[in-house]
């Protein structure tokens, strides 16, 4: 999938309701691992859906630190 085009309410964990702007906005919060996504969201290993954490973070960790940076891009 590409995390990057989809809609931020896009169901990640269905089981927990969790969706991608929560995932997001726990990364934005310091979260950058999927282990510690599971412990944030108190998910034991192999939940469905938590293989796609670390694609998640692959994608927004690093925009996420080109705008704690303020270096995003922009003119």
């Amino acid at each position: 999938m590409d995390w990057e085009r989809v809609p931020a309410d896009t169901m990640v964990v269905e089981s927990k309701n969790i969706m991608l702007k929560d995932v997001v906005q726990a990364a934005a919060d310091g979260v950058d691992t999927p282990e510690g996504l599971q412990e944030k969201f108190g998910l034991e290993e192999g939940v469905a859906g938590t293989e796609n954490f670390q694609p998640i973070l692959d994608v927004f960790l690093p925009a996420i630190e080109r705008l704690r940076s303020g270096s995003c891009g922009g003119g």
